[in-house]
């Protein structure tokens, strides 16, 4: 990646990681000699300031990244609690050859770092230390190969023994906040701080007011405490308010301040803390935009020892998460609001966020919060708020409490009947009850415990937009809670067969969770899309949303439910594109979850995929055992999954040579009301008679609505037994077909058997050297060449291979081969070389098998290459491979 886009690139990266730069104290030393050493320091790939709470660290940075960027030197500047980009642009660090940006990225506060992002930091410095230039201010070490660059000369690290104040320095910091301080009580402060940052300008603070500073040498409080202490008791009583009432928020601006402590001059007393370099830090996206203040930690520790011990102080809290609960649901952030509300102490606000907000946290996988939120509420304060059922129920379904769910959706159904007869006009919480109801009766009846249909039903009159005559006005629901119940409605809906509506639900799901912005609603329903598109055969499709379901997860990952849905569907589609690895990557991850959790259907496609990858395994055995019972259903399977079921245990029944199995499988096939498919199986399994088999097939393949993934194979056989019969102009037609078709979907899968036949890959690679190839004809080719199926190996055997006419006579050794418009020839020798080649031999491997020197061997590989057109082992056997030399 270079030019345009890897400037477009580094340039979003600084925008969007030089926000919140600290703002430099109004009374600031600047400290040329560290300047100096970070200057020094940023030249090297890593530089490390690590030190302690209070040793001045963000002060000295960003007074040092100021200085720059008056000079007109770029920094970019990266809290450690709010890293942004900082994560994705590590990983690609490392696998660009050239430098990627040696501007300065300053990280503050670098202990805070997610692990992930410090371990693809300690990857870009081991394996490309030059990509990067950072500077880190951490209170401990991290683990990253520091001892190993500093060896190389590539790494500096300042601690707190560099960092403390010299004299000259103290004392001008001494001055900057006491300005009448003697020469003596300056070297008095400097001499007990020992030039530790914080405790020079507390002290300084205290001599200010005070004029002397009394050091307690006989108490066992630390000096810091103690100076943090007198230096809060200075203050005015209301700037002690307006902290006292905020010190719980990490990133405090000053209107959030002003409506916590219900003072409107509190962003000017953070100003003026913040001014001092001491209590307060101020951070902003530029010089002129909006604040962020944030406490130093010490303080913050001191004013919770305040309220523990003052009940007056304590209230003061009380109130302050008050007005916070209201302020952030005004501002529509639920999870804050949720959690100032439980420190109000107040079991109705707590309730009302609950009712209003509870299920779009809970899909956001804040089932803790909830949980913690109902645990607060006094004992029976959800039997006498009967709203409150709904929620309680999805926390529990979330939570894994079967029983508990179900008798809540039981009493919420109650409920919901009971505001019915009551004729009256719905309000906020009726609305609320009733979805969070029918929410539960959907899940419920993917399961057998509610009647589906019913259910699916209830969901559609409860958001139609008319209701029926006699009916109450329909509910107005909140955006996450209106997406969250499209969601399980399509998940009935792909349940009960009715893919049209399910995917019509999810269209709408996707569009209201957009506007929310509520990105883990965003990707449940986007996992569901993948499952619907996959059963409908557009594996492609299907794979691209399952990928974008786990993307837009980001790192707060998808709940098991959904995850479940997403791998499995991405684990089919890798077996589509023949990467069995990566299939079995998935099908791992899946493994692992609790299917149980996200119903029959990713049960049964779970089984499927198992299946799959065992026969393609050779353990035919293990996969018949595998398909031996239904996934657990709740009723009568859907018609897609009986019929991927069926066509399942068709293919491995044909691989066994089971006839009976596979006659069975085609009347249940038909029983499901998948006629065509059952006639196309009927065609591919029955080809004694090559020219009824023929005629079969395009009958099968003329009609619209044909499961795809079955019509690609089903053309794929047309496309060999033309060949056999010679039609040549009709093979090529039918060739051309199959590429169409399997093209949007990438389905190289269902070419599995034609592939195998000789009569197949010899028609591609002629197509391949026509006056107009195919597209997708090298890729397929590339890919069907190397396919080495392990059910062959084991035993299996399919009909096109029963049926071939030279089936049991060996093929003659291929020696001649068109390569790059020429015709190349292999001697017999060169031949048996390659064969060799091809398992792996070394050189003297291959001289001991055909009886010659190691030098001999060398130079028929020289031929070889040169008539292959290669220069490397690899190269070579994918190049045989190809144009059938082996």
């Amino acid at each position: 990646m270079t030019g345009p886009g890897l400037d477009r690139e580094r340039e979003a990266f600084r925008q969007s990681a030089e926000s919140k730069t600290p703002r430099p104290p109004l009374t600031l030393v600047t400290r040329e000699r560290l300047h100096s050493a970070l200057d020094l320091g940023v030249r090297a790939p890593l530089t490390l300031v690590v030190a302690p709470a209070g040793t001045g660290k963000t002060v000295l940075l960003s007074d040092w990244v100021t200085r720059r960027r008056l000079l007109g030197q770029k920094v970019v500047w990266v809290p450690g609690q709010t890293p942004g980009s900082l994560h994705g642009f590590l990983e690609r660090a490392a696998e660009l050859e050239s430098a990627l940006m040696l501007d300065p990225i300053v990280i503050d506060d670098a202990h805070l770092l997610p692990a992930s992002t410090v371990t693809e930091m300690a990857r870009v410095l081991q394996q490309s230390p030059h990509a990067v230039r950072l500077l880190l201010a951490t209170r401990y070490d991290l683990p990253l190969p520091i001892s190993e660059l500093e060896i190389r000369g590539m790494a500096l690290t300042l601690r707190s023994r560099d960092l403390r104040f010299n004299d000259a320095e103290a004392t001008l910091l001494v001055q900057a906040h006491a300005e009448d301080a003697t020469p003596d009580a300056i070297a008095r402060v400097q001499e007990k701080t020992a030039g530790w940052a914080a405790a020079l300008v507390l002290a300084a603070r205290t001599l200010q007011s005070s004029g002397d500073v009394v050091w307690p040498l006989a108490s066992q409080r630390p000096v810091l405490d103690l100076l943090f202490g007198e230096t809060l008791n200075t203050l005015d009583p209301r700037v002690q308010a307006m902290l006292l009432s905020t010190f719980g928020v990490t990133s405090l601006t000053p209107q959030l301040a002003a409506v916590m402590s219900g003072d409107g001059e509190a962003g000017s007393m953070l100003e003026d803390l913040a001014g001092s370099g001491l209590l307060v830090t101020a951070y902003a996206d530029s010089p002129s935009s909006t604040p962020l203040y944030r406490y130093h930690p010490l303080l913050v520790e001191l004013l919770r020892r305040r309220i523990a011990i003052s009940v007056d102080d304590r209230q003061l809290v009380v109130t302050a998460q008050h007005r916070s609960a209201l302020y952030y649901e005004s501002r529509g952030d639920s999870e804050a609001a949720l959690r100032s509300a439980l420190l109000a102490d107040d079991a109705e606000l707590v309730a009302r966020i609950l009712l209003g907000h509870g299920p779009a946290l809970l899909t956001a996988g804040e089932a803790a919060l909830v949980e913690a939120a109902f645990d607060v509420l006094p004992a029976g304060y959800v039997e006498q708020h009967p709203h409150l059922f709904g929620v309680r129920g999805l926390l529990r379904r979330v939570t894994g409490d079967v029983a508990g769910a179900v008798l809540d959706a039981a009493s919420a159904d109650e409920r919901t009947a009971e505001s019915t007869a009551e004729a009256r006009p719905a309000r906020p919480e009726d609305d609320a009850l009733a979805a969070d109801a029918v929410l539960l009766r959907l899940w419920e009846s993917r399961y057998g415990w509610q009647d589906v249909h019913a259910a699916i039903e209830r969901a559609r009159s409860l958001l139609s937009p008319v209701p029926a005559a006699g009916d109450t006005p329909h509910a107005v629901l909140g955006p996450e809670r209106l997406a969250w119940l499209l969601i399980e409605l399509a998940a009935a809906e792909t349940w009960a067969d009715e893919l049209d509506a399910a995917l019509s639900h999810l269209d709408e799901a996707l569009v209201t969770a957009r506007m929310a912005g509520h990105h883990q609603l965003i990707a449940a329903g986007l996992a569901h899309r993948a499952v619907v598109q996959h059963v409908r055969g557009q594996g492609q499709n299907a794979a691209w949303s399952a990928q974008a379901a786990l993307d837009a997860a980001g790192e707060q990952g998808l709940p098991q439910e959904y995850c479940a849905r997403a791998q499995v569907v991405l684990g089919f589609a890798a077996v589509s594109g023949l990467d069995l690895d990566s299939a079995s990557k998935y099908y791992e991850q899946v493994a692992v979850a609790d299917v149980a959790g996200s119903d029959t259907v990713v049960a049964g496609l779970r089984t499927m995929l198992r299946t799959m990858l065992l026969v393609e395994q050779g353990r035919l055995g293990d996969a018949l055992t595998e398909l031996t019972t239904d996934p657990v259903a709740a009723g009568p399977l859907p018609s897609y999954l009986s019929r991927d079921l069926a066509l399942l245990r068709c293919w491995l029944a044909t691989l066994l040579g089971d006839k009976a199995t596979v006659d069975t499988q085609v009347s249940v096939l038909e029983r499901t009301g998948n006629t065509t498919e059952a006639e196309l199986v009927r065609a591919m399994t029955s080809m004694e008679d090559a020219q009824a088999a023929l005629k079969l097939i395009e009958a099968g393949l003329d009609r619209p609505d044909i499961y795809p993934p079955l019509a690609s194979a089903a053309a794929s056989f047309r496309t060999v037994l033309l060949v056999r019969a010679g039609d040549e102009l009709a093979a090529e037609a039918a060739l051309v077909d199959t590429l169409n078709r399997i093209t949007p979907q990438r389905m190289l899968h269902v070419l599995a058997t034609a592939g195998g036949e000789p009569a197949f890959l010899d028609r591609l690679r002629k197509h391949l050297t026509g006056p107009n190839p195919h597209p997708f004809a090298a890729a397929a080719l590339e890919k069907l060449s190397s396919y080495q199926p392990a059910w062959s190996e084991a035993g299996g055997m399919t009909p096109l291979a029963r049926t071939r006419p030279d089936a049991h006579t060996p093929p003659p050794r291929r020696l001649e081969a068109v390569i790059n418009g020429a015709r190349i020839k292999l001697t017999a020798r060169e031949a048996e070389v390659l064969d060799q080649l091809a398992l792996g031999s070394s050189y003297a491997e291959v001289a001991q098998a055909l009886f010659i020197t190691e030098n001999t061997v060398k130079t028929h590989l020289i031929s070889l290459y040169r008539k292959l057109g290669v220069d490397k082992r690899s190269a070579a056997l994918r190049t045989a491979r190809t144009v059938g030399l082996l």
